[in-house]
């Protein structure tokens, strides 16, 4: 079982970059550069929880840290960058009307009765 790889579309008119954070040790985080209108997509996940992603964004009047994507740790796999006022950013998970899909091979864990 492996999740979907992470992709991180940036919406904005500048570079991107940033860390792609995972929950466990035995999973190495991701350094990704995106530039603008484009998609970045990790190599591999495999089972790792994504925890975070950050990115920095290089403007003409400098460098603006944008308000990172947090998580607990989950398997979404679909981002943006996106710019939300005159001189912020953010990340984002990208929701449509399908959630991202599961591997093949995922089954749904079963609540136990007490």
């Amino acid at each position: 079982m492996s999740y979907p790889l992470v992709k991180i579309t940036n919406s904005t008119n500048y570079i991107a970059s940033g860390k792609v954070s995972y929950m466990s040790i035995f999973c190495s985080d991701d350094d990704y550069s995106v530039t603008p209108n484009t998609t970045w997509e990790a190599k591999s996940r495999g089972v790792c929880l994504l925890t975070e992603i950050s990115a920095t964004i290089k403007t003409p009047n400098g460098e603006v840290v944008a308000t990172p994507y947090t998580s607990s740790g989950t398997s979404y796999s679909n981002f943006a960058i996106l710019q939300t006022g005159p001189n912020s950013f953010a990340v984002t998970r990208i929701v449509n009307l399908s959630e991202d899909q599961v591997p093949e091979d995922y089954v749904e864990p079963t609540v136990q009765q007490k």
